[in-house]
């Protein structure tokens, strides 16, 4: 039985996941820019505020851009697991 798949194809069954890889990859570079712009750049550059003015103006770090950097890093996570269970299969159990 074919279903116009390549017969080596069909025998390992195997899919096409380059589109999805590369796009779970982006998300993965995405929120590690966003923790590195929410925990390094933005505090950096309010400090550089703060002794500019010798303290008159001053940002702070709201509790939201630390829950934002966590929900990124539990989506790095996952984008991780994702990708190393798709590219590292499990052997197929013994029947």
């Amino acid at each position: 039985m074919s279903n116009g798949t390549p017969a080596d194809a069909e025998a390992l069954q195997l899919e096409s996941m380059t589109i999805p890889s590369l796009a779970i990859v982006c998300e993965i570079l995405a929120n590690a820019f966003i923790i590195w712009f929410l925990l390094i750049d933005f505090p950096m550059k309010c400090s550089r505020l703060a002794a500019e003015t010798g303290g008159k103006q001053t940002c702070g770090m709201e509790t939201g851009a630390y829950i934002i950097a966590f929900i990124s890093a539990i989506l790095i996570l996952a984008g991780v697991y994702y990708l190393a269970k798709w590219n590292f299969p499990q052997a197929p159990p013994n029947q």
